[in-house]
């Protein structure tokens, strides 16, 4: 059934160790997937985990690009 991977929004956000106005903020901004089936707000596993990756941050070098030496020919 769909509510056997389905979490609450407080659940969520301890799973992906965020706030849970993180969470109700990516739901509002229709980044991250939920569903009102009643009164209460579920997210699929599958989506909080999509929504996650989505989150990933590359590495970045940090410091100044190095200056490009020309030589020229004797």
């Amino acid at each position: 059934m769909i509510l056997d991977n389905s979490l609450t929004i407080d659940e969520a956000a301890k799973l992906a160790k965020c706030s849970y106005h993180t969470i109700h903020r990516a739901i509002k901004n229709g980044d991250l997937v939920a569903y009102k089936p009643g009164k209460t707000v579920l997210i699929l596993e599958k989506d909080l985990t999509a929504w996650f990756q989505s989150k990933r941050v590359l590495a970045v070098k940090i410091g100044r690009p190095r200056k490009r030496i020309e030589i020229h020919g004797r």
